[in-house]
């Protein structure tokens, strides 16, 4: 089994479609997929485009980034056990 690039125009793509599923699914892996010559699609993991989502989430939410920015102005540290005890773990 050959080693993809990881920009393929469309019918690599195609000639290589389980290859690229087993590579981004299993390796996390990301394909840009080409139709002539421009890029179109991205194939990733559903893992990886559900950590972009909430990373998404999180940055389009004013109030928890306010928080995210104040706590990392503070220098306060928490051992694991604090950390439970404080959220109520």
């Amino acid at each position: 089994m050959a080693t993809l690039q990881p920009v393929l125009p469309a019918n690599e793509a195609r000639a290589n479609f389980y290859q690229i599923l087993d590579e981004a699914g299993t390796n996390l892996r990301q394909f840009t997929i080409t139709h002539r010559g421009k890029p179109l699609v991205v194939v990733m993991s559903q893992e990886e485009f559900e950590g972009w989502q909430e990373t998404l989430e999180i940055l389009s939410d004013k109030n928890l980034m306010a928080s995210i920015r104040r706590s990392m102005k503070s220098k306060k540290v928490y051992t694991q056990e604090q950390a439970d005890k404080r959220i109520g773990w």
